[in-house]
């Protein structure tokens, strides 16, 4: 059905899959090849970014290392940049850079730390003409990092002992005028993703959820209520970022708590490089954070210098320096906050650090009494590019050896959600926490009691991976239903009923699905993953929540069968343009076939396409999920030893059972159960007279060898008077599903087509691909 309407419109199929490639293929080199004029070395394979992270004036590397930035190194770093920024600009911009960038160069012949700083000015100019996205963000509070990390002279080789005493660096008189002169001036680069508050307008927003707002850095006192306090020094063997002394100084008021971290330029204590402030509300939660960052750049200041929060105060300081905050520092030098300050609480306390006299761990206490965690989950008044800390890893899949202290209520506080999004949390908090490190060295400190013990603990090795991979891309539930994982897992289940198959508890998120039974002749041989020849089952009906709707996608509830959408219980006809659901989470009509598209706040979609099964008369789904950071349901992770996604609250099967009829028991009857939806949890909505109860059949599929031409209750739309379907020929099922180039959806494809005789259930797996690809924007 499909088939014949695309071909109509386009021509035959075999041409988009295979020959559409080649012609796109052949289509972009033209086009490089006649209108971009970029230097062949700007196109090629880039490889891994040279700087994963940074933080603290630091940088790391994507396994969490912190890099010594040698002139060596940060000449593969510019290099690196360079081609990345070239890429994204236009035509005329990328012949206006080479225009500014002779004009730089003209008549200089400098060598080593000058001419990185030739191009670093360079690498301005390209930045503040970059397109403004989360991750040129990123690039650019990087290349700041870089440009202030020059003002010092390099390290001569990587050894991470040369950063603990850092010496200014002289720049040429005959540079420095060059580069003061306003036509090499790095541009007008907008300072935020979106408007958001800085200076005064951003304290004022502190205090309007009752942060605190410290006085001037510098000013002290010994009670750390009018002043700041200090507590002492972190040791230096239990500093996540090697370099300078870190002191702890706190500040108290009504209103909750604010941590400042000066980071000194040596042990001798004169001056400070880098001085950031975390401040919490006791009673909100909110955090605001400051750093000595002013108009995108950082300073060093006197040890003794007090510098005002967020306004200069030339009372205070008469140079007019103070702590920016806000959108001020949102693509700065200083790194990104919340990517390594994440989770429950605000700060990074290591309980058993002795700062000389004070354990961290007994802030909180007495005498001290600090309120290290808010009533509720931190939340951080930051720029749109950060990450907002908004939910949790899932408690159910914390290991044993983390879950004691870090839960809800606990002393250390729930996990943030770990994905690669958070590489600062995760290579170097979390990394660091659990394993130390060797050079120089850094003590593990966690599990308390016996840090470094979980190092192989083979749930902490799961549960830390999740850090090193990007949301899923590839969770599905197509045909008769074959399930991909949101680790890449296939495996068939074939029950019947309603099920959880995604969900992420901890932002409200959840994807439901119904399974109707489809009685056939045909007898399925065993699936790879599982073992078991199963009688199948089709997907019918779909349900989700998004943010503060309950949406459904399934056949009207009267006699009229046609899928509908209902938002909320009532019928929706979508506008060509879509509907905003709210809180960033919008739906459309799928660009292809008969569909809904969800784009969720998260950056995560879900595709759910609909095809209508003629001859048995009734619809049938396919549901694809993309870049979903959601971890349970039958869609949810696999760990190593299982073979089965976990079910609600951890619950673990086990391994792969030696029996087949254990297997089938297992699967089909405690998997299926412990993920089944319940009147109180469905999403779905029914007619009069109907629950989820109406859809439930327990005793499908039946045993391994059992016959699949009889069903012992009645569901929707299949039931006792219902034929059953005559299957086609392998042979058959191959050649209508050749065009399909995945090996694994080829197979399932085969599968599908051969068990239930619809021919037009290829066309249904190319549809859903299709709309894989085309995804709306």
């Amino acid at each position: 059905m499909f088939d014949r309407a695309w071909q109509r419109k386009n021509g035959p199929r075999r041409t988009f899959f295979s020959g559409a490639r080649v012609f796109a293929s052949l289509l972009a080199v033209l086009f490089v090849s006649h209108w971009v004029c970029v230097p062949l070395e700007a196109q090629e394979d880039q490889g891994q970014e040279p700087i994963a992270y940074i933080g603290h004036g630091a940088f790391f590397d994507q396994q969490g290392r912190q890099i010594v930035p040698t002139e060596e190194f940060v000449e593969q770093a510019q290099s690196w940049y360079r081609k990345r920024l070239l890429d994204r600009l236009s035509e005329k911009s990328q012949v206006e850079f080479f225009s500014f960038e002779r004009r730089l160069q003209e008549g200089l012949r400098r060598q080593g730390q000058e001419r990185l700083i030739v191009q670093q000015r360079a690498l301005d100019w390209l930045m503040a003409r970059s397109p403004l996205t989360p991750t040129e963000g990123r690039i650019q509070a990087k290349l700041n990092a870089l440009k202030h990390f020059l003002t010092a002279k390099l390290p001569t080789h990587d050894d991470l002992s040369l950063l603990r005493d850092l010496e200014p660096f002289e720049l040429d008189k005959e540079l420095e005028a060059r580069l003061k002169l306003a036509e090499f001036a790095s541009g007008g680069r907008p300072t935020r993703l979106v408007t958001t508050n800085d200076g005064q307008d951003y304290i004022d927003e502190c205090v309007s959820h009752n942060v605190p707002i410290p006085p001037p850095i510098g000013v002290l006192d010994p009670a750390g209520l009018v002043g700041w306090r200090s507590l002492g020094f972190i040791p230096q063997s239990e500093q996540f970022i090697v370099g300078t002394p870190a002191e702890v100084r706190v500040f108290q008021n009504a209103d909750g708590m604010c941590i400042a971290l000066p980071r000194y330029t040596s042990s001798s204590l004169l001056s400070v490089l880098l001085d950031g402030v975390i401040c919490l509300s006791e009673t909100t939660s909110k955090v605001c954070f400051w750093d000595n960052q002013m108009n995108g750049d950082d300073f060093t200041f006197a040890s003794g210098d007090q510098i005002p929060i967020g306004v200069p105060d030339l009372t205070v300081d008469p140079l007019g320096r103070y702590q920016g905050g806000g959108a001020e520092i949102e693509f700065g030098p200083g790194g990104i906050c919340t990517d390594c300050h994440a989770g429950e609480n605000p700060y990074i306390i290591h309980p058993d650090s002795n700062l000389g006299g004070v354990f961290m761990g007994n802030l909180n206490t007495t005498p001290l009494n600090l309120p290290t965690f808010g009533p509720d989950r931190y939340d951080p008044i930051v720029g749109a590019s950060w990450p907002q800390n908004q939910t949790s890893h899932a408690q159910a899949l914390v290991p044993i050896a983390c879950g004691g202290c870090h839960q809800l209520g606990g002393s250390g506080g729930r996990f943030p959600h770990l994905a690669s999004e958070l590489p600062g949390y995760c290579n170097t908090i979390l990394k660091f926490a659990v394993e130390g490190r060797t050079l120089p060295a850094i003590l593990p400190t966690m599990p308390l009691g016996s840090p470094g013990v979980s190092v192989t603990d083979p749930a902490v090795v799961t549960f830390r991976n999740w850090c090193t991979s990007a949301a899923a891309t590839g969770p599905s539930n197509r045909g008769d239903p074959h399930l991909t994982t949101v680790n890449g897992i296939n495996f068939d289940f074939q029950a019947a009923g309603e099920f959880v198959s995604l969900r992420r508890a901890e932002s409200g998120f959840e994807l439901q699905s119904r399974q109707t039974p489809v009685l056939t002749t045909f007898q399925p041989g065993p699936n790879p993953h599982t073992g078991l020849a199963s009688c199948v089952s089709l997907n019918t009906a779909a349900a989700l929540r998004v943010g503060e709707h309950r949406i459904s996608y399934q056949p009207g509830l009267g006699e009229n069968h046609r899928m509908e959408l209902r938002i909320d219980g009532r019928v929706v006809s979508l506008p060509q343009s879509g509907f905003d659901l709210g809180g960033g989470n919008a739906i459309f009509m799928t660009t292809v076939g008969e569909g809904i598209h969800i784009n969720l706040a998260d950056g995560s979609s879900v595709i759910i396409t609909s095809n209508y099964w003629s001859s048995q008369g009734y619809w049938y789904l396919n549901i694809e999920v993309l870049n979903s950071p959601a971890r349970e349901g039958i869609l949810g992770h696999i760990f190593p030893g299982q073979w089965l996604p976990l079910g609600p609250g951890g619950t673990s099967f086990g391994p792969l059972p030696v029996s087949l009829a254990t297997r089938h028991w297992v699967l089909n009857q405690s998997f299926a159960d412990a993920w089944r939806v319940t009147p109180a949890t469905s999403l779905f909505d029914y007619s009069a007279g109907t629950s989820t109860a109406s859809f439930t059949n327990r005793d499908w599929p039946p045993r391994p060898g059992a016959s699949c031409q009889v069903i012992s209750s009645n569901p929707w739309p299949g039931g006792k008077d219902r034929k059953p379907v005559q299957p086609l020929s392998l042979d058959e099922a191959r050649r209508l599903c050749r065009r399909i180039e995945d090996q694994t959806v080829f197979e399932n494809c085969v599968f599908d087509v051969a068990a239930t005789g619809n021919a037009e259930m290829a066309d249904a797996f190319l549809l859903t691909l299709l709309a894989r690809q085309t995804q709306v924007p």
